[in-house]
């Protein structure tokens, strides 16, 4: 592949990505909202089946997200094999793309430069590997005890003794790191950045617990 055949091709690979990245970011915000109304409301602070059933199958989801985008296997769309590809060839990822992209946007050639000095160091004609290789170390060390626990516990049972589970905040520590790189990537190929991966919804989605759900 050339160079153009590949940025395409790792373009495609990152609209996957913040497709599958942002609905674990959804998914968390939901949750914590949902927390919210209960810690909000006394007369719903109360044993249930239901928190304990909402709070296991939401861990479970986030978990087997975060593993999917550290999934190593060639054949997989994961934020690893997209930054590894992207650290064995960051010359894709040019100074000259870039500043084109800005361009088109109406921005100023200064501004692109100065912008594409953060991610390549100033005055280089690429994205510098050595800053790419330390995002994806990052986010193998931070998902890492996440990744056995999918492996141990949630796709299968392994017999072997396994007793580190992540806690929440190992889990939300995770989510943030991939929404920053998210962010940081979607920079490098894109040169716009959404304010927020977080959509704003167009209705009041917790409309719904502002009415009984059961009615005596």
């Amino acid at each position: 592949m050339n160079n153009d055949d590949l940025f395409n091709r790792w373009n495609a690979w990152l609209e996957v990505i913040y497709d599958d990245v942002q609905g674990l970011l959804v998914n968390r915000h939901i949750y914590r909202e949902v927390q919210e109304i209960v810690l909000s409301n006394p007369k719903i602070q109360t044993e249930s089946a239901y928190y304990e059933w909402m709070g296991i199958n939401y861990a479970s989801t986030q978990a087997i997200g975060v593993r999917r985008q550290v999934d190593p296997r060639p054949e997989v769309i994961s934020f690893v094999n997209l930054l590894g590809e992207v650290k064995g060839k960051p010359e894709v990822l040019g100074r000259q793309r870039y500043v084109a992209l800005y361009s088109a946007s109406g921005l100023s050639k200064e501004t692109a430069d100065r912008d594409f000095d953060r991610f390549a160091g100033k005055g280089h004609p690429c994205i510098d590997a050595q800053r790419v290789d330390a995002d994806l170390i990052e986010m193998k060390q931070k998902a890492d005890k996440i990744r056995m626990y999918v492996n141990k516990r949630i796709t299968r049972f392994d017999r072997s003794d396994f007793e580190s589970v992540p806690t929440f905040t190992e889990l939300n520590d995770c989510l943030d790191l991939l929404e920053t790189l998210l962010q940081k990537y979607l920079k490098i190929f894109r040169v716009s950045v959404p304010l927020t991966l977080v959509p704003v919804w167009k209705y009041d989605w917790k409309k719904i617990f502002k009415m009984p759900w059961i009615e005596e």
